[in-house]
């Protein structure tokens, strides 16, 4: 007897549907969490030590001890991502580094110049990096290279990078330099800064490597002290007639406009020579670029610039009259 062929059974069971990989990597919320630490740690220590005298130098160097320490006890699956990205492993292209830097510099205190002209009672709200004797070595060292490696592992390692893989190229950038900026306070700073930290995210996205970003940020610094330390107390002969120049209404508007022309001509060439590299972790992780730490940055640098509203009063005053 012939047992009749019976057709298979039909499964039920649906078909294995592949599974998408956890996301890995460094997301944009814990960037900005990790640049919101960054500033108040280094705010409130630098507050406390300054409180007891502590030189100035010294200061800072407690300051960046402390940064990473923190860094490490609440930061590491973050910083551990970084270290394993990309970014952290391309090596720097000095030449490339230093050309930016030119450009950077000469942007930056363009548009320094221009609010400095407009409003001259600002600029003296700008802080001055400035000591001496032995602490003038520490503070060469935390200034002029030690900060500035902080800021950029925070601002264009962590965040950007988290950033990009949540927004893109441009998001991040913008994102990131308008955090950076505000989170100096002073007017005066702020806007000499935001052109400098637009160069270094785009420097960094260019070329594909934090340390290029590190390499300018510690050459601004280092020339900003150096150059402080070295000028202050000296005659410059000139000074006054200098400032009597910027301060007659017929010229501030001319001068500042010049000078501000030219700044906005040098970021264009920078923005238009540092095209982001390809790279395939761009727009890779899931959820927004926006987050309450970002937020927080941006309060925390609005109210420091609380602090010289009266002067940014008086300068208003100044520029109407200026105009008339």
């Amino acid at each position: 007897m012939t047992v009749p062929d019976v057709p298979p059974a039909v499964s039920l069971a649906t078909p294995d549907v592949p599974v998408p990989p956890p996301v890995r990597g460094i997301r944009a919320v814990d960037g900005n969490r990790a640049a919101l630490t960054l500033l108040i740690t280094q705010n409130v220590v630098s507050a406390l030590l300054l409180a007891v005298h502590v030189p100035l130098g010294m200061t800072l160097l407690g300051a960046f001890v402390v940064t990473v320490l923190v860094g490490l006890l609440f930061f590491r699956p973050t910083l551990t991502a970084l270290v394993r990205d990309t970014r952290w492993r391309t090596p720097p292209s000095p030449g490339l580094a230093l050309a930016a830097f030119v450009l950077a510099f000469l942007t930056s205190r363009a548009f320094t110049l221009a609010f400095v002209t407009l409003f001259p009672q600002g600029a003296g709200a700008i802080p001055q990096f400035l000591s001496h004797g032995a602490d003038l070595w520490a503070l060469l060292l935390a200034a002029g290279l030690l900060v500035p490696f902080a800021e950029e592992v925070a601002f264009r390692g962590l965040m950007l990078r988290g950033q990009e893989r949540a927004a893109g190229f441009m998001v991040a950038a913008l994102a990131t330099t308008f955090a950076f900026g505000i989170a100096h306070g002073v007017p005066a700073s702020v806007v000499g800064i935001l052109p400098l930290a637009y160069a270094l995210a785009r420097l960094t996205q260019h070329t594909g490597s934090l340390w290029n970003a590190v390499i300018v940020h510690a050459l601004n610094n280092t020339l900003a002290v150096a150059l402080g330390s070295f000028l202050a107390g000296r005659d410059l002969g000139g000074t006054a007639q200098a400032s009597m120049v910027l301060n007659n209404p017929g010229l501030a508007v001319p001068v500042a406009l010049g000078a501000l022309l030219f700044g906005v001509a040098v970021l264009v060439v920078l923005h238009l020579w540092l095209t982001p590299k390809p790279d395939p972790q761009v727009r890779s992780a899931p959820g927004p670029w926006l987050s309450g730490a970002y937020v927080v940055i941006l309060l925390f640098g609005l109210a420091s610039a609380a602090f010289t509203f009266p002067t940014v009063q008086e300068a208003l005053t100044h520029l109407r009259g200026a105009l008339r």
